[in-house]
Protein backbone atom coordinates (compact mmCIF):
# COMPACT_ATOMS: atom_id res chain seq x y z
CA UNK A 1 0.00 0.00 0.00
CA UNK A 2 2.86 2.37 0.70
CA UNK A 3 3.67 2.48 -3.03
CA UNK A 4 0.31 4.01 -3.92
CA UNK A 5 -0.29 7.75 -4.02
CA UNK A 6 -2.96 9.29 -1.79
CA UNK A 7 -5.20 9.68 -4.81
CA UNK A 8 -4.77 6.05 -5.84
CA UNK A 9 -5.62 4.95 -2.33
CA UNK A 10 -8.77 7.08 -2.34
CA UNK A 11 -9.83 5.66 -5.69
CA UNK A 12 -9.19 2.10 -4.51
CA UNK A 13 -11.15 2.80 -1.34
CA UNK A 14 -14.04 3.99 -3.52
CA UNK A 15 -14.04 0.54 -5.11
CA UNK A 16 -14.32 -1.13 -1.73
CA UNK A 17 -10.69 -1.62 -0.67
CA UNK A 18 -10.78 -1.18 3.10
CA UNK A 19 -7.01 -1.55 3.39
CA UNK A 20 -6.54 1.44 1.10
CA UNK A 21 -8.70 3.62 3.29
CA UNK A 22 -6.85 2.43 6.38
CA UNK A 23 -3.60 3.53 4.76
CA UNK A 24 -5.09 6.97 4.11
CA UNK A 25 -6.01 7.16 7.79
CA UNK A 26 -2.47 6.23 8.77
CA UNK A 27 -0.99 8.91 6.51
CA UNK A 28 -3.29 11.74 7.48
CA UNK A 29 -4.19 11.17 11.12
CA UNK A 30 -1.33 13.29 12.51
CA UNK A 31 -1.53 16.19 10.00
CA UNK A 32 -5.30 16.40 10.47
CA UNK A 33 -5.00 16.21 14.26
CA UNK A 34 -2.48 19.06 14.30
CA UNK A 35 -4.73 21.07 11.98
CA UNK A 36 -7.74 20.61 14.26
CA UNK A 37 -5.75 21.49 17.36
CA UNK A 38 -4.42 24.61 15.68
CA UNK A 39 -8.00 25.62 14.97
CA UNK A 40 -8.85 25.54 18.68
CA UNK A 41 -10.50 22.14 18.99
CA UNK A 42 -8.47 21.43 22.12
CA UNK A 43 -9.47 18.25 23.91
CA UNK A 44 -12.11 17.59 21.25
CA UNK A 45 -9.57 17.39 18.44
CA UNK A 46 -9.30 13.59 18.55
CA UNK A 47 -13.09 13.22 18.42
CA UNK A 48 -13.22 15.56 15.43
CA UNK A 49 -10.43 13.58 13.80
CA UNK A 50 -12.44 10.38 14.11
CA UNK A 51 -15.51 12.16 12.77
CA UNK A 52 -13.48 13.43 9.82
CA UNK A 53 -12.51 9.91 8.81
CA UNK A 54 -16.04 8.62 9.38
CA UNK A 55 -17.43 11.36 7.13
CA UNK A 56 -14.76 10.68 4.53
CA UNK A 57 -15.54 6.96 4.49
CA UNK A 58 -19.27 7.59 4.26
CA UNK A 59 -18.73 10.00 1.37
CA UNK A 60 -16.10 8.16 -0.62
CA UNK A 61 -18.44 8.22 -3.60
CA UNK A 62 -18.09 12.02 -3.70
CA UNK A 63 -14.31 12.05 -3.97
CA UNK A 64 -13.02 13.10 -7.39
CA UNK A 65 -9.40 12.46 -8.47
CA UNK A 66 -9.38 15.95 -9.97
CA UNK A 67 -8.16 17.19 -6.60
CA UNK A 68 -5.61 15.77 -4.20
CA UNK A 69 -6.94 13.56 -1.44
CA UNK A 70 -5.32 15.92 1.07
CA UNK A 71 -7.51 18.82 -0.05
CA UNK A 72 -10.60 16.62 0.22
CA UNK A 73 -9.78 15.49 3.77
CA UNK A 74 -8.83 18.95 5.02
CA UNK A 75 -12.08 20.32 3.59
CA UNK A 76 -14.04 17.83 5.69
CA UNK A 77 -11.96 18.58 8.80
CA UNK A 78 -12.39 22.34 8.41
CA UNK A 79 -16.15 22.11 8.06
CA UNK A 80 -16.38 19.92 11.15
CA UNK A 81 -14.20 22.29 13.14
CA UNK A 82 -16.36 25.27 12.14
CA UNK A 83 -19.49 23.42 13.29
CA UNK A 84 -17.70 22.47 16.51
CA UNK A 85 -16.75 26.09 17.16
CA UNK A 86 -20.33 27.26 16.69
CA UNK A 87 -21.58 24.61 19.12
CA UNK A 88 -19.00 25.55 21.73
CA UNK A 89 -19.66 29.26 21.23
CA UNK A 90 -23.38 28.73 21.71
CA UNK A 91 -22.75 26.81 24.93
CA UNK A 92 -20.35 29.38 26.30
CA UNK A 93 -22.75 32.19 25.43
CA UNK A 94 -25.20 30.78 27.97
CA UNK A 95 -22.65 30.76 30.76
CA UNK A 96 -22.39 33.74 33.07
CA UNK A 97 -18.70 34.32 32.57
CA UNK A 98 -16.88 37.40 31.45
CA UNK A 99 -15.16 35.61 28.59
CA UNK A 100 -16.20 35.42 24.98
CA UNK A 101 -16.31 32.09 23.19
CA UNK A 102 -13.30 33.01 21.08
CA UNK A 103 -11.22 34.00 24.11
CA UNK A 104 -12.08 30.76 25.83
CA UNK A 105 -11.13 28.68 22.80
CA UNK A 106 -7.88 30.54 22.37
CA UNK A 107 -6.99 29.84 25.99
CA UNK A 108 -7.08 26.07 25.59
CA UNK A 109 -3.69 24.75 26.59
CA UNK A 110 -1.89 22.50 24.14
CA UNK A 111 -1.14 18.95 25.11
CA UNK A 112 2.10 18.49 27.14
CA UNK A 113 3.77 16.49 24.38
CA UNK A 114 3.08 19.32 21.93
CA UNK A 115 4.60 21.85 24.30
CA UNK A 116 7.75 19.79 24.54
CA UNK A 117 7.99 19.09 20.81
CA UNK A 118 7.20 22.59 19.53
CA UNK A 119 9.93 25.20 19.26
CA UNK A 120 8.99 28.19 21.39
CA UNK A 121 9.42 30.73 18.61
CA UNK A 122 7.30 28.83 16.10
CA UNK A 123 4.63 28.38 18.74
CA UNK A 124 4.57 32.11 19.39
CA UNK A 125 4.42 32.95 15.69
CA UNK A 126 1.39 30.79 15.08
CA UNK A 127 -0.30 32.12 18.21
CA UNK A 128 0.36 35.63 16.94
CA UNK A 129 -1.06 34.72 13.54
CA UNK A 130 -4.20 33.30 15.16
CA UNK A 131 -4.72 36.53 17.09
CA UNK A 132 -4.31 38.78 14.05
CA UNK A 133 -5.85 36.88 11.16
CA UNK A 134 -9.33 35.84 10.18
CA UNK A 135 -10.26 32.16 10.23
CA UNK A 136 -9.84 31.90 6.46
CA UNK A 137 -6.47 33.68 6.47
CA UNK A 138 -5.13 31.52 9.27
CA UNK A 139 -6.39 28.32 7.62
CA UNK A 140 -4.89 29.34 4.27
CA UNK A 141 -1.44 29.98 5.77
CA UNK A 142 -1.46 26.75 7.77
CA UNK A 143 -2.45 24.59 4.82
CA UNK A 144 0.00 26.33 2.50
CA UNK A 145 3.09 26.41 4.71
CA UNK A 146 2.60 23.52 7.13
CA UNK A 147 0.63 21.00 5.07
CA UNK A 148 2.24 22.13 1.81
CA UNK A 149 -0.95 22.30 -0.21
CA UNK A 150 -0.76 24.42 -3.34
CA UNK A 151 -2.71 27.67 -3.61
CA UNK A 152 -5.22 25.89 -5.83
CA UNK A 153 -5.69 23.12 -3.27
CA UNK A 154 -6.07 25.62 -0.44
CA UNK A 155 -8.74 27.21 -2.59
CA UNK A 156 -10.56 23.89 -2.78
CA UNK A 157 -10.61 23.65 1.02
CA UNK A 158 -11.81 27.24 1.39
CA UNK A 159 -14.18 27.07 -1.60
CA UNK A 160 -12.38 29.99 -3.24
CA UNK A 161 -10.91 30.53 -6.71
CA UNK A 162 -7.17 30.27 -7.25
CA UNK A 163 -6.84 34.05 -7.65
CA UNK A 164 -8.91 34.73 -4.55
CA UNK A 165 -6.75 32.30 -2.58
CA UNK A 166 -3.53 33.94 -3.77
CA UNK A 167 -4.95 37.29 -2.72
CA UNK A 168 -5.95 35.87 0.66
CA UNK A 169 -2.45 34.51 1.28
CA UNK A 170 -0.88 37.81 0.25
CA UNK A 171 -3.19 39.79 2.52
CA UNK A 172 -2.44 37.51 5.46
CA UNK A 173 1.31 37.86 4.97
CA UNK A 174 1.04 41.65 4.77
CA UNK A 175 -0.87 41.73 8.06
CA UNK A 176 1.82 39.68 9.78
CA UNK A 177 4.94 41.18 8.27
CA UNK A 178 5.29 44.23 10.56
CA UNK A 179 4.84 42.11 13.67
CA UNK A 180 7.25 39.39 12.56
CA UNK A 181 10.14 41.60 11.47
CA UNK A 182 11.92 41.35 14.82
CA UNK A 183 12.06 37.58 14.56
CA UNK A 184 14.26 37.80 11.44
CA UNK A 185 12.22 35.16 9.63
CA UNK A 186 14.06 34.11 6.50
CA UNK A 187 12.14 35.24 3.43
CA UNK A 188 13.81 33.31 0.63
CA UNK A 189 13.06 29.72 1.66
CA UNK A 190 10.07 27.61 2.40
CA UNK A 191 9.69 26.76 6.12
CA UNK A 192 11.17 23.34 6.67
CA UNK A 193 9.78 22.76 10.16
CA UNK A 194 6.38 24.38 10.45
CA UNK A 195 7.64 27.93 10.96
CA UNK A 196 5.86 30.88 9.43
CA UNK A 197 7.24 33.19 6.75
CA UNK A 198 5.90 36.31 5.11
CA UNK A 199 7.34 35.76 1.65
CA UNK A 200 5.80 33.70 -1.14
CA UNK A 201 7.87 30.54 -1.81
CA UNK A 202 9.14 30.27 -5.38
CA UNK A 203 6.86 27.53 -6.64
CA UNK A 204 5.02 27.09 -9.90
CA UNK A 205 1.24 26.94 -9.72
Amino acid sequence: MSNFSDEQLASRAQRGCVASFEELVRRFQLPLLNFLRQRGAGADAEDLLQETFLRAYANLHRYRPLHRAAAWLFTIARRLSINHYHRVAATLATQASGETALETLAAVDPAPDEMVAAAEERKYLWQLAASLLSEEEMTALWLYYVEELSAREVGVVLDRSWLATKSLLSRARKKLKPRLARFHVQSQRRPADNELTTTEPARSR
